[in-house]
């Protein structure tokens, strides 16, 4: 049974859970990451894409999933903990213990010995607390605010030790942690020093430090002799550029012009294996959304949330966004998960869209709504119109925004529609940000009593069955709210030539820079 529901955690300003258009995830016997034979080589330098230059180094603005910058968050800041795999648990890097004695209220974190930023200073406690304090802080802009805002209290014990008090229990707050920012420490002089000093010299405690950074070009990183885990880093430096257009990542890298690249479109992907490249892509629950603003008119009316729901062909967007690769999110989990039941979200029902549509029309408020749409989105905009265009009093507009606006776009809830993700592999903490009506990543502005208290309950229970029971109500509350739209599941991905050794992903899709090296490289 679900217990009693408990008391709400307020986030103090927007999450950007964002993602462009993505395409999807698929199961991990499709990856194929195998790498090239023989011992691992030191020294080269690897060429990496990665979809979007970030705003700032401050690490509480690089985003920590496939979408944005992760390989130079970990680059440059290193990893406090990465989830497991194959045994589900957390492995620890510069953290040596994260732990709770009382089913996640208090947490304790306990940092490896001797472990210095690459100017030297102490690698502490002390520099934790002032990072996740920033990350926290309203003023930062963090798109990690929620997670960070989890965090009621923290307090050094010592040099190495810090305990931290959450607003309520939270038993999977590492996620929280590995999923973002708060995975990266810079030193709290470097930050205090503001965002032009800590642009132009970045000091963490990760593999690598800046050597330029070219902005709209790339940015150039060497080794850090004195990153702790010797041997490692084995490549000597990296240069990451960004590109957001597919087609370009795709051809850039089979051209020779990189070794690597982060990858979230499904074509892509599917592209890679078929010309033999190594692919992989983590398998994530929820997927890309197009998230409906119910704060204000028309989608305030849960009528017109439906009818646009179930008025569209996910598998003639796939056709035409995705050439048909995409695997599509006919259920909140995937089947893989603990979690799933075989409960469908919104399918195709066009007569009964049709009613309802004439419905609102004959109450004077004809459906028309405008979708905002990163440029990579034209695609996905343009599928969605032909499809609407053939039924009777709804019309759709599209405006294109880019990743520089999203933050004031989404905070202000300036839209109608918007893309964006709800994706996760444990469902905590990211499905109660992203659908709690307490919750500041909650963009579609719904507020439901019986789905908050299912949320409420999955978050703090330790018990599978409970959890399971507690996201049943969630899914069914879904299918009849129709806050977002799940049309396509998320795909964070890599893709590499053949003679890149050492691609390992964590969280959403991050990859670790450290282990990373190249046999040959011309």
């Amino acid at each position: 049974m679900i217990s009693k529901r408990r008391a709400l955690v307020a986030c103090a300003a927007a999450a950007m859970l964002m993602l462009s258009a993505c395409s999807s995830g698929n199961s991990a016997d499709s990856a194929s990451i195998s790498g090239p034979s023989g011992d691992v080589v030191s020294g080269g330098t690897g060429l990496i894409i990665e979809q979007a230059e970030p705003r700032s180094l401050d690490p509480a603005l690089i985003s920590n999933s496939w979408a944005n910058s992760p390989v130079l968050g970990n680059a440059l800041y290193g990893t406090l903990m990465i989830d497991n795999p194959e045994t589900g648990g957390i492995d620890f890097k510069l953290a040596e213990d994260f732990s709770s004695a009382d089913a996640g209220k208090t947490f304790t974190l306990t940092l490896r010995d001797g472990v210095q930023f690459s100017d030297g200073s102490p690698f502490d406690a002390e520099a934790v607390k002032f990072g996740w304090d920033h990350i926290k802080n309203p003023a930062t802009a963090s798109p990690d605010i929620p997670q960070a805002s989890l965090i009621d209290s923290s307090r050094v014990l010592d040099d190495r030790t810090l305990e931290v008090a959450l607003v309520e229990p939270v038993p999977n707050f590492a996620n929280a942690i590995l999923q973002t920012s708060m995975n990266w420490i810079a030193s709290p002089a470097s930050l205090q020093a503001g965002q032009q000093a800590i642009d132009t010299n970045p000091i963490g405690a990760g593999p690598f430090t800046l050597e330029q950074w070219s902005r709209q070009d790339v940015i150039k990183l060497t080794r850090n002799d004195n990153y702790y885990d010797a041997p490692r880093p084995y490549l000597d430096k990296l240069e990451i550029r960004a590109i957001g257009d597919a087609d370009q990542r795709y051809n850039t890298l089979v051209s020779g012009g990189a070794d690597l690249a982060l990858e979230g479109n499904w074509s892509n992907i599917d592209k890679a294996k078929n010309a033999g490249l190594q692919n992989a892509v983590v398998p994530l629950g929820g997927g890309t959304t197009m998230v409906l603003n119910s704060t204000k008119a028309p989608f305030d009316d849960p009528r017109a949330r439906k009818a646009f729901a179930i008025a569209l062909d996910l598998d003639g967007i796939n056709n035409a966004v995705y050439d048909g690769t995409a695997k599509l999110p006919h259920t909140l989990f995937d089947e893989s998960s603990p979690f799933y039941k075989d409960i469908p979200l919104a399918g195709e029902d066009r007569a009964e869209a049709q009613r309802l549509l004439d419905e609102l029309a004959a109450e004077g408020k004809p459906l028309e709504f405008t979708m905002s749409l990163y440029p990579s989105g034209k695609a996905l905009g343009e599928a969605i119109q032909t499809q609407l265009s053939t039924l009777n009093h709804i019309k759709v507009n599209m405006r294109t925004i880019d990743f520089a606006q999203v933050g004031q776009i989404l905070g202000q809830m300036d839209y109608d529609v918007i893309t964006n993700a709800v994706v996760f592999g444990d469902p905590e903490p990211r499905l109660w940000f992203g659908l709690h009506g307490a919750s500041a990543g909650n963009y579609s502005g719904v507020k439901d009593a019986q789905m908050d208290a299912a949320l409420d309950d999955a978050r703090v229970s330790q018990d599978e069955s409970e959890r399971a029971a507690a996201y049943e109500v969630v899914q069914q509350r879904l299918v009849e709210l129709n806050p977002v739209i799940f049309y396509v599941r998320s795909a964070p991905g890599v893709v590499a030539n053949g003679n890149v050794g050492g691609i390992q992903q964590y969280g959403m899709g991050s990859v670790l820079p450290e282990v990373l090296w190249i046999q040959t490289h011309d």
